[in-house]
């Protein structure tokens, strides 16, 4: 509930941090990672932890057919979200209860998302209940801990506290950053829950990487 309350509070300035925190990066990489899932024109999309709908938006762009649904669990993200792409729905949820039927989505896609569940590992396995088979979940987040991102941690404190008004939340970012599993020991936790590993892919020196599983 305190993170959920947290993301409503730094919703309306989330897409702008996020910019500067990333030099103008963040969406870039997210268009490449859509380019990477080779998704098909007619395949059913849901992209949990939409936040704002970034991946949304890129994914209806590029692949105007595609059922796509955003879900989160902050109200004010989704506001958001539906006033940047009307075109699509989507929907407030738990991400470790979803409310789908099994093997609903061709794609899954979780996007700097799965370290702010308490519960990530019940959030996988959410995950592979509701992709078909040989469906694709895609993770990206960050990545390796080396000097860029000990940088990167510097460079967003500093903006956030420029910035915006709840700067003690992005410090709360950074820490969950700099806890969570490294791309080689998520992509084992992520085989240990049936997945197979299909490629990853890194951005910014390592500091952001993506995984593609496979059910």
């Amino acid at each position: 509930e305190n993170i959920k309350n947290m993301f409503n509070l730094i919703s309306e300035k989330y897409d702008f941090v996020n910019n500067l925190m990333s030099l103008g990066t963040q969406y870039k990489i997210k268009k490449d990672c859509v380019k990477r899932l080779g998704i098909k024109s007619m395949d059913n999309i849901l992209d949990l932890c939409c936040g704002t709908g970034d991946f949304c938006e890129i994914i209806k762009k590029e692949h105007p057919n595609a059922e796509i649904l955003g879900a989160d669990f902050s109200e004010n993200m989704l506001e958001i979200a539906r006033e940047k792409n009307p075109c699509i729905s989507y929907v407030q949820c738990d991400a470790v209860n979803l409310p789908f039927k099994d093997n609903s989505f061709d794609v899954v896609i979780v996007g700097f998302g799965l370290r702010n569940i308490l519960n990530a590992e019940k959030a996988v396995e959410e995950i592979y209940r509701v992709l078909k088979p040989n469906g694709k979940f895609l993770h990206l987040d960050f990545g390796k801990k080396n000097i860029f991102s000990k940088i990167f941690d510097i460079l967003a404190v500093s903006l956030s506290r420029i910035f915006s008004e709840n700067f003690l939340a992005y410090e709360y970012l950074i820490r969950s950053k700099n806890e969570f599993p490294n791309p080689e020991d998520l992509i084992k936790d992520f085989e240990k829950k049936g997945f197979k590993y299909l490629y990853r892919q890194d951005y910014i020196f390592g500091v952001i990487s993506s995984q593609v599983m496979k059910k």
